[in-house]
């Protein structure tokens, strides 16, 4: 019996005619995989707009007796807009302007309300994790000087993957000195999140191109901002009073 001969991989695609479609009906498998992975990142609710406010409304009023102030939560013509794009975000809904894919970038004056929106939104949606075990991750929510130290402590690694709220985003030093080298662990952390895809959120003073610049995060970074966040620009004057 004459002894089979071992195919070479060009003579296995040349003759095999379903070479091409199986591959294309594997990556299409894996087109679909890769897209339930995202959606699994992401803690989508079932909501009226009008039981959605009130649930904001509420854990607002809780953000601000943690932050020692005694008052309500107050919706106005300022916030309200912002709010009915979280609501949009957070029930996966097409009339969301931007990218659902994306993290959000609160931008806007201090003391506008940037930060209380999406310590909010962050109180919230960790809420209902928690009340129900629910298998998706908590939202860690901290300032970026603060982040800055904690990944000098630690490592970056501890923080890429996992989904962040960044406040007052730019405002640390954009290089530190490291046991007598200079490093970027805002910038390098970024970077990192944005190649593995993480959801990342934050609040800013600064516009995209004053975070683009040389003076902040450099034009690089400022590039991978674009694919990470959708800006959103909360109008409105200071409402420290």
């Amino acid at each position: 019996m004459e002894k089979r001969k071992d195919l070479s991989t060009p003579e296995v695609i040349l003759t095999n005619r379903g070479f091409c479609g199986a591959l294309l009906e594997d990556a299409q498998k894996i087109i679909i995989d890769e897209r339930e992975k995202i959606t699994q990142r992401r803690l989508f609710l079932s909501l009226e707009y009008s039981d959605f406010l009130k649930l904001f409304l509420t854990f607002g009023s809780i953000c601000l007796l943690k932050r020692n102030q005694d008052q309500n939560f107050i919706i106005d013509d300022n916030n309200e807009p912002i709010i009915k794009q979280f609501y949009f975000y957070t029930t996966n809904n097409p009339s969301f302007f931007g990218d659902l894919a994306k993290g959000i970038l609160l931008q806007g004056k201090y003391g506008c309300g940037k930060t209380v929106l999406l310590e909010t939104y962050s109180i919230l949606h960790n809420h209902i994790v928690k009340k129900y075990s629910l298998n998706y991750p908590l939202l860690l929510f901290v300032k970026s000087v603060e982040l800055q130290d904690q990944i000098r402590k630690q490592s970056l690694a501890t923080f890429v993957r996992r989904p962040l709220i960044i406040d007052e985003f730019g405002r640390e030093p954009k290089a530190i000195q490291d046991y007598g080298n200079i490093t970027r662990p805002i910038s390098e952390l970024l970077s990192l999140r944005s190649d593995v895809g993480a959801i990342t959120h934050g609040t800013s003073n600064f516009a995209l191109n004053t975070l683009s610049s040389d003076e902040f995060y450099g034009g690089m970074i400022g590039d991978r901002l674009k694919a990470m966040f959708n800006f959103i620009t909360l109008p409105g004057e200071s409402r420290r009073g």
